[in-house]
């Protein structure tokens, strides 16, 4: 985190460059795509090598989707550790 940052900003920074990311990365699948439209040479090692990239974004969107599981849930946890948490804070202010 740089200094003078909040957490917030450090997490908006974030998922700005993952989407970045996300977005050359759609950017090379397609250029990839035109490549194989041609004639090919080489052309096992570029199977080796769209079957890694395959392996890579399975797990990418494992990724996303517990993240996303983990987000939706957050709203519910936060109410329960509010809930279960603060009067003994409160308790312990008086």
């Amino acid at each position: 985190m740089k200094p003078g940052q909040s957490e917030f900003e450090v997490i908006v920074e974030s998922l700005r460059t993952i989407s970045e990311t996300q977005e050359l990365h759609g950017k090379m699948l397609v250029a990839l795509v035109h490549a194989l439209d041609g004639p090919g040479t080489g052309e096992s090692e570029l199977i080796t090598v769209l079957k890694d990239i395959s392996v890579a974004l399975k797990y990418q969107c494992q990724s996303v989707e517990a993240l996303n599981d983990r987000l939706t849930n957050l709203p519910a946890q936060m109410v329960h550790t509010l809930e279960a948490e603060l009067p003994g804070i409160l308790d312990e202010g008086l």
